[in-house]
């Protein structure tokens, strides 16, 4: 990687660190256009990631486009989603989420199907983690006593999809560090597998300040929520620079 794309990527690094503080702070007591374009500004930046990997590796693959399709309806998720209004704009939010988790799916997929074409999809060992996953999460909701309304579906539906886009992406992220198919294959595991588990967090924290009246109002949850979540983007866009499929 030569110096002026590592320091592209340390920059980018830094104003996402900047943003996300300067976010933070304004979108307190409540959402406003400021913060509308400061939240846009942290995902422009998650997008930038994606787009400078690509160039910097060269890498204009499916698996490079299905990453970037879904950091792109990520970036408009979190338009939709900013003011919250009505639970039907809510609704349209995580509907445009669960498009973006789809679209690493096949991102997924296809580096699967590459890589590792003796991979089932779904494996014995990720069947369980899948349903174990799903499991832990509804019940931990119904324990604090989650109150879905309207979104009870698409939610559900949405928690589904990114425990499978969990799964896939811990599995393959195993199989790079045990197997190393490409160059920097341990490296790149890691970075995907940071990512997954942060978005894992992001989505739950996500979850608890949404639907449970314990967390709702829960400032360093809602920290954790957003520290997590961008950086978890980054980490994806990230992946790009040594998968390529």
């Amino acid at each position: 990687m030569s110096v002026p794309y590592i320091i592209g990527f340390i920059v980018l690094f830094v104003l996402q660190l900047i943003s996300t503080c300067v976010f933070l702070k304004v979108e307190i007591p409540r959402p406003s256009k400021k913060s509308l374009v400061l939240k846009l500004t942290c995902s422009t930046i998650f997008l930038l990631t994606a787009v400078l990997s690509m160039f910097c590796s060269k890498n204009f693959t499916s698996y490079a486009v299905f990453i970037l399709i879904g950091l792109s309806l990520s970036w408009i998720g979190d338009g939709v989603l900013h003011y919250k209004t009505t639970e039907n704009n809510f609704i349209a939010g995580v509907l445009i989420f669960l498009c973006g988790h789809i679209s690493y799916i096949v991102a997924f997929l296809k580096a699967q199907a590459l890589y590792f074409p003796e991979a089932p999809f779904l494996g014995y060992e990720e069947t369980v983690l899948l349903l174990g996953g799903v499991c832990f999460g509804q019940c931990r909701l119904h324990m604090l006593k989650a109150d879905y309304g309207k979104a009870f579906i698409p939610c559900t539906l949405y928690m589904n999809v990114i425990m499978v886009m969990f799964v896939k992406a811990m599995s393959l992220s195993i199989r790079f560090i045990m197997q190393s198919p490409v160059e920097n294959a341990v490296v790149t595991g890691i970075i995907l597998a940071v990512g997954v588990c942060m978005f894992d967090v992001s989505d739950f924290t996500l979850a608890l300040l949404h639907f449970t009246p314990r967390y709702s109002k829960s400032y360093g949850m809602r920290r954790l929520n957003v520290w997590t979540y961008f950086f978890a983007q980054m980490c994806l866009g990230l992946s790009i620079l040594n998968i390529a499929v």
